[in-house]
C-alpha cells in the first residue's frame, strides 16, 4: 500500500468511503501512514445524528485534520446526514424549564455549532439529509426554524428535508439541485411548494411525502410540473393511517380511506407528467425517522436509486 501513489489511494478512499463515517474512522485506525494517506477522503461522507456531544466531536476532529493535512487534497464532505440532537437531550440533558439558563446556554451553543458546521461543508456538499421534529415537543425541542448558513449551496444536487426547510435566511438558494425530497412535519403548517421553484429553479425530480391532501398545487405540478420548468419526475408517498384505536376514533381512520381513494385517482390522472405513487410510511419523530431517512441516504450516497426508481 505503502508504493501506491497518492492520487491512486485518495481515489479508493473516496469510493470506499460512502457509509457514512464508519470506513473512514477505520482507515485512521490502520496505521499512521493509512491515516494520512485517507485523511482528505475520510469525511467523504458523514453521518451526524444523535446527540450535541456528537457535534461538538465532529467539529474538533474536522478542524484538526484540515489544519494537520500536508497533502494537495483537503478534507472535505461531499455528502452529509444530519439529524438534529432530539431524542438524547429531549430525554434527558435539555428536560426542564425551557427558560432555565442553562438550557438556553446548551441551544445558543448547539446553534452555534451548527453554524460553524454549515459554514464548514456548504460550498462543497453534493447530497445533504436534513432530519428535524417539532411539534408537542416545542418547550423542550431545540427549535431549528432559521438556520444560519452561507447565501448558496452551490455544488448541492440532491437535498432531502424531513420537517420544514430550516434554511430561510436569505433566502438560502440551491442552483444545482436536481432532487428534492420535502417531507412535512404532522404538527407544522403546510409549505408552500411552489416556493422551491424559485430556490431551486433546476430541480427535475421531486419527491412529496406525509401527504395528508391532494391540494390544487399538487395538481398543478402532476399536469405540467407547474412552476417547475424542468421537472420530469414526481413522486408522492401518502401519510400512514391513524393507528387503530387511537383517540380520533373511527372517524379518522375512514377519513384516511377517502383520502387514499382520492389519492390513488389523483395518481391515475396525471398522465402529462410521469407520477410515481410510494406507499406510506409512518414518520413519527424519534429513532425510526432517522433510520428510515439514512437508509435512504446511504443509498443515494453509494450510487443507489434511494427513492428514485
Amino acid at each position: 500500500m505503502e508504493r501506491l501513489a497518492s492520487e491512486l489511494l485518495h481515489h479508493i478512499c473516496t469510493l470506499a468511503c460512502t457509509d457514512g463515517g464508519f470506513t473512514g474512522c477505520s482507515l485512521s485506525l490502520v496505521s499512521q501512514y493509512m491515516r494520512a494517506a485517507s485523511r482528505s477522503t475520510r469525511f467523504h461522507s458523514i453521518t451526524i445524528s444523535g446527540t450535541a456531544k456528537q457535534l461538538d466531536g465532529f467539529l474538533s476532529c474536522l478542524e484538526k485534520e484540515r489544519a494537520a493535512n500536508a497533502h494537495a487534497y483537503k478534507p472535505v464532505v461531499r455528502h452529509l446526514f444530519f439529524a438534529a440532537a432530539e431524542g438524547g437531550e429531549i430525554g434527558k440533558d435539555w428536560r426542564g424549564d425551557p427558560a432555565n439558563p442553562s438550557l438556553e446556554a446548551a441551544r445558543a451553543h448547539y446553534g452555534q455549532n451548527l453554524a460553524l458546521l454549515l459554514r464548514l461543508v456548504t460550498k462543497d456538499l453534493q447530497t445533504l439529509c436534513f432530519v428535524h421534529c417539532h411539534g408537542w415537543r416545542s418547550l423542550t425541542n431545540l427549535q431549528i426554524s432559521d438556520v444560519d448558513c452561507p447565501k448558496a449551496f452551490p455544488v448541492l444536487r440532491d437535498l432531502s428535508l424531513y420537517g420544514t426547510n430550516p434554511f430561510v435566511q436569505g433566502p438560502v438558494h440551491f442552483p444545482r439541485l436536481t432532487h428534492l425530497h420535502l417531507t412535512f412535519s404532522a404538527y407544522s403548517v403546510a409549505e408552500k411548494i411552489k416556493d422551491w421553484a424559485d430556490l431551486a429553479p433546476r430541480v427535475t425530480h421531486l419527491c412529496v411525502s406525509d401527504i395528508r391532501s391532494i391540494s390544487q398545487e399538487l395538481k398543478d405540478i402532476a399536469a405540467d410540473g407547474g412552476p417547475f420548468h424542468n421537472l420530469s419526475q414526481l413522486c408522492v408517498q401518502p401519510q400512514a393511517p391513524p393507528p387503530s384505536g387511537g383517540r380520533c376514533g373511527r372517524g379518522a381512520f375512514f377519513a384516511h380511506i377517502r383520502f387514499i381513494a382520492n389519492f390513488e385517482a389523483f395518481v391515475a390522472a396525471a398522465t402529462h407528467l410521469p407520477t410515481k405513487a410510494r406507499r406510506h410510511q409512518r414518520l413519527a419523530p424519534g429513532d425510526f425517522t432517522q433510520r428510515a431517512a439514512m437508509k435512504v441516504w446511504l443509498d443515494r450516497v453509494g450510487g443507489g436509486p434511494g427513492y428514485w426508481i
